[in-house]
């Protein structure tokens, strides 16, 4: 019987944690970008088996709907503010 490939694509996040002095959640995220976004491994791709999985390049950051600015957050889990004076 043949066999065929169905090609799906759906949606992936990934956050990255990335060690600055910077507060301006702007040039945080341009040093996490630096960084690079993870790739999974040789099982979680499929490798080998009958499904495949790939991450694609282009990734864009969430953004608050009011603002506009990038959203990061701390290592408490809280949500970094624009400074005062740079909106």
């Amino acid at each position: 019987m043949p066999k065929y490939h169905v090609p799906l694509s759906g949606w992936a996040s990934a956050s990255i944690t990335v060690e600055t002095d910077a507060t301006d959640p702007e040039q945080i995220y341009e040093e996490a970008m630096e960084e690079g976004v993870p790739g999974i491994c040789a099982q979680c791709s499929g490798w080998g088996r009958n499904f495949s999985l790939a991450l694609g390049d282009e990734w864009e950051p969430e953004t608050d709907e009011k603002t506009g600015f990038v959203i990061v957050y701390d290592e408490n889990g809280d949500q970094v503010q624009m400074p005062e004076g740079e909106d």
